[in-house]
């Protein structure tokens, strides 16, 4: 998908979705929604990181299916059936949303035929993209691993001299989650993969120094410049004093 949601929109509607929200900011670490929250507003993210957890059964740890960025909305598919809230959202690095109630971003996109469509892409795009994870389900830990990272290395990833830098604020317990795998596997795949050279790990940053796999994406694809990084910008969105600190 080459536009966000938030870029696929006319300038008038998104400032009609000013009007219908509010700004909310959060720190890191702090729960956006909860899975089973009744009638949960649509989440407009403009900066941050958010990860994306589903609980199967209450004794059962959190499966991290997805991390978000700036543009992606939190929330799209249970606004469109009208429903309590199937996941869970908790910020990995402190976020700014645009939190639009459910009935108004539903009325929303009934009266914008345009902004309908790039929901649909949107929901498209993620389908396509988890479906992708699913299909390493089988595969072995180093494989799953490697095929995660590569994937937060062509969405998230910022090119450094010699390297490209993930800073989406996951540590390895987050990783093993999202991969279905354990933290002490993980932990001894990291290891091995800084030892081969293929990476170097700061405070829940991951610096990749060479192609992480075979069939991957190149460390530094053609159309993307090693002397800065190309990251996603998308419309701002400002209230003045209307924000809100949560």
């Amino acid at each position: 998908m080459g536009r966000s949601f938030l870029e696929a929109l006319t300038d008038r509607q998104r400032r009609r979705l000013i009007d219908l929200g509010r700004y909310v900011d959060h720190a890191a670490g702090t729960n956006l929604a909860n899975q089973a929250d009744p009638a949960p507003p649509v989440l407009v993210l403009q900066s941050g990181f958010v990860k994306v957890l589903r609980t199967a059964q209450g004794d059962t740890p959190p499966m991290i299916v997805d991390l978000l960025g700036s543009g992606d909305l939190l929330g799209l598919e249970d606004c469109l059936v009208g429903c309590s809230s199937h996941l869970a959202y908790i910020a990995t690095k402190p976020a700014r949303v645009l939190e639009v109630p459910q009935k108004a971003f539903r009325g929303f996109l009934r009266d914008n035929k345009q902004a309908m469509g790039a929901a649909a892409e949107v929901l498209a795009f993620r389908a396509r993209r988890r479906d992708v994870a699913l299909g390493f389900a089988p595969a072995k830990v180093r494989s799953r691993l490697t095929a995660f990272l590569a994937r937060l290395q062509v969405v998230y990833g910022v090119p450094g001299e010699d390297s490209v830098v993930i800073d989406v604020g996951l540590n390895h317990a987050d990783i093993a989650f999202a991969i279905g795998a354990s933290p002490a596997s993980v932990h001894s795949e990291m290891v091995k993969l800084k030892n081969e050279g293929y990476l170097t790990t700061g405070y829940k940053t991951i610096h990749v120094k060479k192609q992480l796999r075979d069939d991957g994406p190149p460390l530094f694809p053609v159309d993307s410049p090693v002397d800065g990084a190309r990251a996603r910008r998308i419309p701002q969105m400002r209230l003045g004093r209307r924000a809100v600190v949560g």
